[in-house]
């Protein structure tokens, strides 16, 4: 791993200079993906800027819709465990997610910012969640993006920092389901849904993300039209170019994978609905 240099900042506008004053640097929440990255020689980062000492950047709070708003340096396992979370509706689906990381310690020390950015598992249940970021630069600058939006390539610029994931309200229930390459156990295809149902147990409204392989997490409207459509009456959505193929499994393995796993979250989700 190369020397560089290092801060943590006591406050959020001094992490902003830090990044803005930098160019390159990169802030650091759990750091978990990011030292590996640095370790492999991924990256070549000239200042790390650590935001584990921002306090405004942790917990979960109750947003003025409804909904949750929680800072980015939220652990991965404190998310899980918090009341609001639970409570809620997406406390089923980000828990499934969430199960994706099998080890505690990662769980321990990864972040909700961090899990958006590596855009797998968690990142997949967001986007189904219809999460959005909340973004911070220097100058007092602040935008808001969906995760969708921002896994599809709208930033984080080299100078920002996501303060908050804000999930809204909606009576939308979840679950995520996913296969695991067994070797390094990430997801060889993950689905996580975001669905409300009519009564009878009909599927309504859907969103379906899915995760694994090469790429980000990303919203497929093919899938989500098929869960939606009558027992019987579809055919099996098209998922071409959604996957790509790489050492572990192909593009083709993956979309069907992503077929079955779709209808099983579904059912998941049905499972959970309290009406």
């Amino acid at each position: 791993m190369e020397l560089l240099d290092y801060t943590a900042p006591a406050t959020l506008d001094d992490a902003l200079e830090a990044l803005r004053a930098t160019p390159g640097a990169r802030p650091m929440g759990g750091g978990h993906r990011l030292i590996l990255d640095m370790k492999r020689r991924a990256r070549r980062i000239p200042l790390l800027v650590d935001l584990g000492r921002l306090d405004e950047l942790r917990g979960v709070r109750r947003g003025p819709d409804g909904g949750l708003e929680i800072g980015s340096t939220t652990t991965i396992a404190d998310l899980v465990a918090d009341p609001l979370v639970r409570g809620s509706h997406a406390g089923g689906l980000l828990a499934d997610a969430a199960a994706a990381m099998p080890d505690a310690q990662v769980r321990n020390r990864a972040t909700v910012g961090g899990a958006v950015v590596a855009g797998a598992d968690v990142a997949a249940a967001l986007i189904a969640l219809e999460a959005g970021l909340h973004l911070r630069s220097g100058g007092a600058r602040s935008r808001r993006v969906s995760v969708e939006r921002l896994l599809a390539g709208e930033g984080p610029a080299g100078d920002e920092v996501i303060v908050a994931v804000e999930i809204p309200a909606t009576t939308a229930q979840g679950a995520y389901e996913r296969l695991a390459e067994p070797a390094a156990l990430s997801s060889l295809c993950g689905v996580a849904v975001g669905v409300t149902f009519r009564p009878g147990g009909a599927v309504g409204a859907c969103r379906v993300a899915v995760c694994g392989g090469p790429g980000p997490a990303r919203r497929v409207p093919a899938l989500e039209d098929a869960a939606a459509a009558a027992p019987g009456n579809g055919a099996e959505p098209r998922l071409d170019g959604v996957f790509e193929s790489d050492d572990v499994a192909s593009g083709e393995y993956r979309a069907h994978l992503a077929r079955v796993l779709t209808r099983r979250a579904v059912a998941r989700a049905r499972d959970r609905d309290p009406a």
